[in-house]
């Protein structure tokens, strides 16, 4: 009985901090909140897709290879990175400088965000299944196009979950502005 009624003041309790949290602005079903101090312009949240999508792809790759599931994954998006080396140095640049002016005070947050990707995908195990669909994706790859399609597709949406779009005359934390 008295197990019975501690599991009910519990689950009461837990409900209740649920509806609260659900009250917050910006919150929805699966998500966390949005600080309203953060934000992206439209070319910095591409930059960020990229850039995810250049990590998981290499990730997986790395971890393919690794387990001996498929090594030829690696050789080719190592050689897609160095053909379009500049549009990706470009797209970490950019990345960066979003980075920089949202939290002005802390150097690795743009690596504690991928690192929180990573982790939340579980790239540590991939199955040959998996395996198979990130040789056909990096396969695919023939061109800067085909890369950025592959980034809209995969990672820009989850980018726009996790920032606000800034204001067309402004920027986010520490712009001034």
């Amino acid at each position: 009985m008295k197990h019975a009624f501690l599991l009910g003041a519990l689950l009461a309790l837990g409900l209740g901090l649920a509806s609260t949290a659900t009250a917050q602005e910006g919150l929805g079903a699966g998500s966390r909140p949005k600080s309203p101090q953060l934000c992206m312009t439209e070319a910095e949240f591409e930059a960020e897709a990229v850039v995810r999508s250049g990590i998981v792809l290499r990730a997986y790759a790395r971890d393919c290879a690794r387990r001996g599931i498929d090594g030829s994954i690696l050789p080719q998006w190592s050689a897609f990175d160095a053909a379009n080396a500049e549009q990706l140095r470009n797209a970490v640049e950019l990345r960066s400088q979003a980075y920089a002016r949202n939290y002005p005070n802390d150097a690795y947050a743009g690596q504690r965000v991928i690192d929180e990707i990573l982790t939340s995908r579980g790239i540590v195990h991939p199955s040959a299944q998996e395996c198979l669909a990130v040789a056909n994706v990096v396969g695919g790859l023939t061109s800067w196009d085909d890369f950025l399609l592959h980034a809209r597709r995969t990672e820009l949406g989850q980018v726009k979950t996790q920032f606000r779009r800034c204001p067309r005359k402004g920027g986010g934390v520490g712009t001034g502005r």
